[in-house]
């Protein structure tokens, strides 16, 4: 069970720049007619008056008294007014009520998409920069990308929580209409092997750019930067035609320090020219960088607003280290679109199991609504179900991105699994405070009772809601710790109520819910400690009349672990109680050493599709005993094993929402990367001491056999004079990659001195690729030497 917010950019700047011909007013408010022209307070004790104390143009402003919190204030409801991919200028002029102390005044749009809230930042004053005396002028410009909003109201706060303050001459204008397709999508590589600096410029002047023998990433020349005095100095190129508003590119530089220069933070960044304002963003962030290797400093970025002028640049963190740059390019990324002539992973596998996803608010929409109701039939929430995303606080229940995910699986015919109802994270701090102390519980009767109630309660308020909508829930998950005598996690829960809240819970889900398959979920089912500890749970469970349908085996796996065994293991021991099983969380990480989604190599993927296909195959073969397999996620561009800093690529489609091997492993095993490879034996030449077999491999394709070898080479002689062949190889013998209708071969030397000409010995040549998920073997039978 992970918590994992999706990759989104939202990016905003201030500044005022006509980008349209004919800017157009969406909203124009100076409140010279005496009324509050549609604001509203933010705040149940903030009082608006139109006034004539104070004015910036004309005789009346909006004043904004009664406010007790920070986003108290005034605020406007947009929603409908403002348009997705379009750039506005949005103006007001404020001024603090006569012996109000000077604070911050800043502008702020609460965006609501599917239920779940974001706070765009559009302008903002200085610290100190509105006072009681003079108008402040606040500006900015603001785009929002994604799906329209059910939601877009733009509110004045302050820093303080206190300040009152007047609003005058307020105004929305339409500056820039949403992006098109970009005009160019060629974006730009260079290498600096044309010996000359490529377009790139020094940033400020006084440094020095220029091509360099002396080191390169790859080829011969670099670009190296000296003679910097300030760290904002670096190699510059203007990108105002490669980048364009409204699109995503992979941004990628390769950087090493000069030659005793000390460890520096190296970063990559934007400088953005917008009429007369000038504003800077981080692109890659600081990354450290010596003299003795060269680095990858790579990200994806969204560029998501109007601009007059962009530059890309290298700068450090500090200090003026002397550095290279090499093989700098911007690709641009095509919108992500949906393959509608693949087969229905839901359709492909629906002999054996349901196919579900996680799901989060912004997944049920767009290309990827597309992507979820062709590929899959069932839906787990992801987060919104959990206790601090519905009852963040005691007795008050939120369900509405819950709905929404509901409400589409209704529409498309899907299932929905509930999860979860109780779990040791992502819980409110209210429900192990004790009322009486206000801290955190302490093992008491008292507290035992409480915390049992408030369990019920929960689990009455959630699966009531949702009645039958809801086919199944995770009542229980990751309350097993094998290192524990008896098995059980030492969680708040635990401490509170010993095990009993995990009868509690299932009884409590049985009375409320009594048509819902009940779950027990856990990760590292496959590990034999927690496998039989978990099923100790169960069949106690079981045999004290607690209501215990099923167990959910997460499946949050590896390359090359646990294999296919462990898992056929499992499930035949779990099915022994006569219980139902689901794969829940499933999905297969490729490790955690790629800093960029582009450094992943194509053998990883070739890799992990061959996982998911013995998987798979895995669960074609416990048809009856598993009922459902849920990835936890759908594409790449979405998943809960991304971080800061590395990135992972652990589902079916990659971060274009294409097809990946893994894809192909579940749904046609025959378009897997080098599945067509196969062995054969070829000529035998030399003297009978020393005898050259050749083993030739040959690959029919679809796609490059990634790291093909020959494992081992095996004789056994099947008739003749007993003798003894010696074989000479360095076994395993690596093949590298052998391309689409491409073939490799080797020699394996073997010495048969005293084995008659008539002698005959079979061949057992195990070959492989892909990591040694892609096996095969040259069979050969009564073999002359």
């Amino acid at each position: 069970m992970k918590s994992k917010y999706s990759r989104v950019a939202i990016l905003f700047l201030a500044g005022v720049y006509p980008l349209c011909a004919q800017p157009t007013t969406i909203v124009q408010n100076d409140w010279e007619d005496g009324t509050l022209q549609g604001w509203i307070p933010r705040g149940g004790t903030v009082v608006l008056t139109n006034s004539t104390e104070a004015a910036h143009g004309g005789t009346h402003s909006l004043k904004t008294i009664g406010r007790t919190a920070g986003f108290n204030g005034p605020s406007l409801n947009v929603v409908g007014l403002l348009t997705s991919g379009a750039t506005y200028q949005v103006t007001a002029s404020v001024r603090l009520v006569a012996g109000t102390p000077p604070t911050q005044l800043s502008i702020t749009v609460q965006r609501t998409v599917n239920g779940t809230n974001s706070f765009d930042s559009v302008a903002q004053s200085s610290a100190t920069g509105v006072t009681d005396s003079a108008w402040t002028t606040l500006t900015g410009l603001y785009s929002f990308t994604g799906a329209s909003p059910s939601g877009l109201l733009l509110y004045i706060e302050s820093a303080s929580a206190t300040a009152s303050y007047y609003v005058d001459d307020f105004s929305i204008v339409l500056v820039a209409n949403p992006p098109g397709p970009p005009p160019d999508t060629n974006g730009l590589l260079t290498g600096f092997e044309s010996g000359t600096r490529e377009g790139w410029t020094p940033r400020i002047g006084t440094e020095a750019v220029n091509p360099s023998s002396a080191d390169a990433h790859t080829g011969t020349f670099s670009l190296l930067t000296t003679g910097r005095t300030a760290a904002f100095q670096g190699p510059a190129i203007n990108v105002t035609n490669i980048m364009f508003n409204g699109s995503r590119y992979v941004v990628s530089v390769w950087a090493k320090l000069a030659p005793g220069e000390p460890t520096s933070q190296l970063r990559v960044s934007l400088q953005r020219n917008i009429g007369s304002m000038t504003t800077f963003h981080t692109v890659v962030g600081n990354t450290q960088v010596t003299s003795g290797a060269w680095v990858h400093l790579s990200t994806t970025y969204d560029f998501a607003l109007a601009n007059s002028s962009v530059t890309l640049y290298v700068e450090s963190a500090s200090g003026t280290s002397s550095f290279y740059i090499d093989d700098a390019s911007i690709t641009f990324v095509p919108p992500p679109t949906v393959e509608t002539n693949l087969a229905s992973l839901g359709q492909v596998l629906s002999p054996y199991v349901f196919v579900g996803a996680a799901v989060n608010a912004t997944t049920i929409s767009g290309v990827h609504g597309d992507l979820l109701s062709k590929h899959f039939n069932s839906i787990t929430s992801e987060n919104d179900m959990k206790w601090d995303a519905t009852e963040a606080s005691e007795g008050t229940f939120t369900f509405a991105n819950a709905d929404a995910q509901v409400n589409f699986a209704k529409a498309h015919g899907m299932r929905v699994r509930g999860h979860t109802l109780v779990w040791h994270n992502q819980i409110p701090a209210w429900v192990f405070t004790d009322p009486n102390t206000g801290t955190t519980m302490t093992p008491s009767p008292q507290n035992k009772a409480l915390l049992l109630q408030r369990l019920r309660n929960h689990i009455q308020g959630l699966v009531t809601h949702f009645g039958t909508d809801v086919y199944a829930w995770d009542v229980v998950n990751e309350a097993i710790d094998p290192a524990q005598s008896d098995c059980l996690r030492r969680s708040t829960w635990y401490t509170i109520t010993g095990k009993d809240f995990i009868d509690t819970a299932f009884l409590t889900a049985r009375q409320f819910a009594p048509n819902a398959k009940l779950f027990y979920n856990d990760f590292s089912t496959t590990d034999t400690g927690k496998r039989q500890c978990i099923f100790n749970l169960v069949a106690d469970l079981k045999s004290r009349g607690i209501p215990i349908d099923a167990v959910g085996h997460q499946m949050h796996i590896n390359l090359n672990y646990p294999g296919v065994q462990p898992v056929l293991d499992t499930v035949n021991q779990m099915a022994t109680l006569g219980i139902d099983q689901q794969f829940t969380e499933f999905d297969i990480s490729v490790g955690t050493s790629f800093t960029a989604y582009s450094d992943i190599p194509a053998s990883v993927f070739a890799q992990q599709g061959y996982e998911y296909r013995d998987y798979l195959n895995a669960v074609r073969l416990l048809q009856g005993k598993l009922s459902s397999v849920t990835f936890w996620g759908m594409a790449d561009d979405h998943t809960w094993l991304d971080s800061g800093t590395v990135v992972d690529a652990p589902l079916p489609f990659d971060t274009s929402l294409h097809a990946k091997p893994a894809y192909w492993g579940m749904a046609d095993q025959s378009q897997l990367p080098g599945i067509g490879l196969t062995g054969t034996l070829g000529t035998k030449a030399g003297p009978q001491n020393a005898r050259v077999w050749q083993l030739t491999f040959s690959n029919a394709g679809p796609g490059t056999a990634h790291g093909t070898r020959l494992a081992g080479f095996t004789l056994t002689q099947t008739s003749g004079a007993a003798c003894t062949p010696v074989v000479s190889a360095a076994l395993p013998a690596a093949l590298g990659d052998i391309g689409a209708n491409g073939s490799a071969s080797t020699n394996v030397t073997i010495d048969f001195t005293g084995c008659s000409a008539l002698a005959r010995f079979s061949l057992n040549a195990p070959f492989s690729s892909s990591n040694g998920w892609n096996a095969g073997a040259i069979i050969r039978n009564n073999e002359f030497r």
